[in-house]
């Protein structure tokens, strides 16, 4: 048995929240991702945990090596780059639009 503060002293949390709101804690931690990583990566990814969340690892594994040496090649890569280099938030280009309607 270990309580919070043990565990992440031993690196099995990263993140620990002691004073303050959770929710503002929470918010914090999901900006960065939000402003740091393509949103176009970010939908794969999501698509990818959706998809596979039933199947077998090692088939979830090669469908991620193929997406990550796709994504290898693309302008997204580029720009993180870029972004990291000038010390910079980069600047990707965001998703196209999808309607929320659903014909009765």
């Amino acid at each position: 048995m270990a309580d919070a503060e043990e565990a992440f002293r031993v690196g099995l949390l990263d993140h620990l929240v002691t004073t303050g709101s959770v929710v503002d804690a929470a918010v914090a931690y999901a900006a960065d991702p939000a402003e740091r990583c393509s949103p176009g990566s970010m939908a794969t990814i999501k698509s990818r945990l959706s998809n596979d969340a039933d199947g077998a690892c090692a088939d979830s594994v090669t469908r991620a090596e193929g997406l990550m040496l796709h994504a290898f090649r693309g302008s997204d890569v580029v720009e993180g780059v870029a972004g990291h280099l000038d010390k910079r938030s980069p600047d990707f280009p965001s998703l196209p639009v999808r309607s929320s309607y659903v014909p009765v």
